[in-house]
């Protein structure tokens, strides 16, 4: 199993993230979740919150998002935001 997986995110003005990351934590409107490589497929909404994600160099990137969608399968893992800033 890979120490990492794909992650893009996008906002309707920007990608904001297309690389390979280590983990990625969100909230969706049952509670808080988090991401690793290897996770199983998954689908969600994502209610406005903070997103953290670790590249695969170990940086750590904050961003306070806006509502959005969230697909993983495989090691790919795909982020639809409506809104997103850098913290």
């Amino acid at each position: 199993m890979s120490d990492t997986f794909n992650l893009t995110i996008y906002s309707p003005e920007e990608i904001i993230f297309n690389d390979e990351a280590t983990e990625l934590n969100a909230t969706n409107s049952i509670g808080e979740f988090g991401i690793l490589p290897g996770h199983t497929f998954f689908s969600s909404n994502i209610i406005p919150c903070n997103i953290s994600f670790k590249g695969k160099e170990g940086a750590l990137l904050k961003y306070s998002a806006g509502p959005g969608l969230i697909t993983v399968k495989s090691d790919e893992v795909i982020v639809v935001l409506e809104s997103a800033k850098l913290i």
